[in-house]
């Protein structure tokens, strides 16, 4: 098993916030650090599902583009009467 890399790092919190902090470390028996990479883990979880998903739409905007080109020209129109075409009756 590999080690894991500890890194300290100082981050500010306003009084209530390192109240809040430190009563829910208690109620949860865990140290104050391990609630704060587990939230740590949470936003950044949301974050890459949020990127994720602009990722999928800037995807679907540019495929929807050259769809757009490939379908709506005129020799395309021709299937757009697909009955007439190959002579299928309307229901």
């Amino acid at each position: 098993m590999s080690e894991l890399a500890v890194i300290e790092k100082r981050i500010l919190l306003s009084a209530e916030r390192a109240y809040q902090l430190s009563r829910l470390a208690h109620a949860k028996a865990v140290s104050e650090d391990k609630l704060v990479e587990k939230a740590l883990d949470i936003l950044f979880s949301v974050t890459n599902l949020l990127d994720e998903q602009s990722e999928r739409q800037s995807w679907s905007v540019i495929s929807e583009n050259s769809l757009r080109r490939v379908w709506d020209n005129e020799q395309d129109a021709a299937y757009d009467n697909w009955r007439q075409l190959y002579g299928v009756p309307a229901r």
